[in-house]
C-alpha cells in the first residue's frame, strides 16, 4: 500500500467534485445520484488519498441541536466512506478522528449509521431512545418537519467531559 494522505476541504466548489461524486456513488449504491452530497452539502470534508486516487471521505457540519431543554453545539458526521478495497486499513478511523479533532468546543458527535462497526470501535453508541425531529428534504426540496424514532441508526459520542443529555432530539435542520 502507498502512503495515504488526509486532506481538508471546506464546503462546495471543490476541485475534486468528480472524484467525490465517484467515491460516494461507489460506496452508497447510487443514492447520491451523481452529486457530491446527499440532502445538503457539508460545511467541511476530509479526504483520504492513496497517490492520486480518492479512497475515503467524511463530511461534517457544526450545528446547534436541542436535546430536551438543552441547546448544544455538535459535530454532525456525514457520508463517512472508504473504497471497498481500502477498508480495514484504518482509513475510516483516521478520517473520523480528524473530523472529531476539528470539533473543538462541541459537546458531542452525531452520526447516522446502517453499519455501526467502525463507530462502535471508536466510542460511539446507539441512542436507546432517539425520538428525533428534523427537516425533511426530498428531491432537493424541503417539504415537511418529521418526528421519528431513529434509535436503530442514531449514534452519539461525547466529545467533552459533559454527559450526553437524554431527551427528545430536535436537529434544528436536516438529517445528516
Amino acid at each position: 500500500m502507498n502512503i495515504i494522505k488526509i486532506e481538508f476541504c471546506d464546503g462546495v466548489g471543490s476541485e475534486y467534485e468528480v472524484d467525490i461524486a465517484d467515491l460516494l456513488e461507489c460506496c452508497f449504491d447510487g443514492i447520491h445520484e451523481g452529486r457530491t452530497y446527499f440532502k445538503q452539502a457539508p460545511q467541511g470534508r476530509f479526504f483520504a488519498w492513496e497517490n492520486s486516487k480518492l479512497i475515503g471521505h467524511v463530511g461534517f457540519d457544526f450545528r446547534l441541536v436541542r436535546v430536551g431543554s438543552n441547546i448544544l453545539p455538535i459535530l454532525g458526521v456525514i457520508d463517512l466512506c472508504v473504497r471497498k478495497e481500502n477498508r480495514c486499513l484504518g482509513v475510516g478511523r483516521a478520517l473520523l478522528e480528524r473530523a472529531e479533532i476539528s470539533a473543538k468546543g462541541k459537546s458531542f458527535a452525531l452520526a447516522m449509521a446502517d453499519d455501526r462497526c467502525l463507530y462502535e470501535q471508536t466510542g460511539y453508541s446507539l441512542l436507546p431512545r432517539a425520538n428525533t425531529t428534523f427537516l425533511a428534504i426530498d428531491e432537493l426540496k424541503s417539504h415537511s418537519v418529521i418526528e421519528r424514532d431513529l434509535s436503530e441508526i442514531f449514534m452519539v459520542k461525547c466529545l467533552s467531559d459533559k454527559q450526553c443529555p437524554e431527551g427528545k432530539f430536535d436537529l434544528l435542520g436536516y438529517l445528516f
